[in-house]
């Protein structure tokens, strides 16, 4: 009998919980840019004495006439990317080449200055964090299991998945990651204030390694497994292993779920950064991990986190949490909610960003289509 009254206890409490979250997204509505204001964080400071920027150029319109728009919403016609900016409710975006600031643009109420969320973007730092991890041997390899660094995991299911399963998204977690809905898990997690607690009751929906399926939850299971083995913060890690490593310019913050020391990190989605030093990330990659002579990420694992892989239940367009552009132009790109973009093309030597307000006709086909179509006139 008291085994049954703890269970309707717990079932009680985890039906509120759902409930709060839910009330929390009504509240708000649907992600936005401007989250960074409505959530607790960390702040991630730059260093004043490190700090790397872009040439700048008056030649900015020689490209990029002819765009076509074929989105539904907007019909099909023939745009400049001014207007293609305008039109997609673009906040802001950069075209840099050959360390050349060639293209900036942004929207009324947005400026150089202005951190923004940069939702699922996020999910290629924390990456890139783990590969640091991999380099100072505090994690030992993508081919370990969960366990290794979380012992509440041993013997279970959750604590079999492998490093990779997570960062490839094949860990046959069970998640309902839709985010326009209140009632989903990912508004659970982008909302709720309990992340470790949420970890913790994970279960999975099929065998690791099998079939690919984007959400939070490896995302911050990733965190964790990160977290337990640096010791400290993932926002101070990433303030000392990238933001005073590669010539940011500005602060940024990484969103949390509470307050105080037993807040966590939101991993795949918190990272509030500004659009110019969102590019030094995409600058790292395309100087294969080097800043200014000094190795800030290896080689190899850039290699590995960018390629084309069918193991473990991996995607031919997908990786460790980066997209691949189409074949022939061997590219690679962050991706997040409504077209945030940290788009690198190594061969023009090319780095796109591209940060936009909230917008529920987001369809990825068109924005990746037209920012083919502005690489292919560059």
């Amino acid at each position: 009998m008291k085994k049954n009254r703890l269970a309707i206890k717990y079932l009680v409490i985890s039906i509120l919980l759902i409930a709060f979250s839910a009330c929390r997204a009504l509240y708000y509505n649907i992600p936005d840019l401007s989250d960074n204001e409505i959530f607790p964080y960390r702040t991630i400071h730059h260093d004043t004495d490190n700090h790397f920027a872009f040439k700048a150029t008056t030649n900015s319109l020689s490209y990029g006439e002819k765009i076509l728009v074929d989105d539904k919403p907007l019909g099909a016609k023939l745009v400049n990317l001014n207007e293609f900016c305008k039109l997609t409710k673009t906040a802001a975006y950069l075209i840099i080449r050959n360390d050349t600031l060639i293209y900036e643009y942004y929207g009324d109420g947005y400026g150089k200055s202005k951190i923004c969320n940069s939702f699922s973007v996020t999910k290629a730092f924390l990456s890139t964090l783990i590969g640091i991890a991999i380099d100072e041997t505090q994690i030992t390899s993508v081919a370990d299991s969960v366990s290794r660094y979380l012992s509440e995991f041993k013997g279970s299911d959750i604590g079999n998945i492998k490093i990779r399963c997570l960062l490839k998204h094949t860990s046959g977690i069970e998640f309902k990651d839709n985010n326009l809905n209140p009632f989903s898990d990912n508004a659970r997690y982008y909302y709720g204030k309990d992340l470790r607690k949420y970890i913790h009751h994970l279960k999975l929906k099929q065998e690791p390694g099998k079939v690919y399926n984007y959400n939070s939850a490896n995302s911050q299971l990733l965190a964790l497994v990160l977290e337990r083995a640096i010791d400290t913060t993932l926002s101070s890690y990433l303030e000392q292993k990238i933001w005073t490593k590669i010539g940011m310019e500005y602060d940024a913050t990484w969103s949390m779920d509470k307050k105080g020391t037993a807040g966590m990190e939101k991993a795949f989605t918190g990272i509030n950064a500004t659009a110019i030093d969102l590019a030094k990330l995409g600058r790292l990659y395309l100087n294969n991990g080097i800043f200014e002579g000094d190795t800030v990420l290896s080689e190899s694992f850039i290699r590995e986190a960018t390629k084309r892989d069918l193991s473990d239940g991996g995607r031919r367009d997908y990786q460790f949490n980066f997209a691949l552009g189409p074949e022939r132009y061997h590219s690679f790109f962050a991706v997040g909610l409504y077209g945030q973009l940290i788009y690198v093309y190594p061969e023009k030597n090319v780095i796109i960003v591209r940060l936009v307000e909230s917008d529920i006709h987001y369809n990825p086909p068109f924005i990746y289509d037209n920012t083919i179509q502005i690489l292919d006139q560059l």
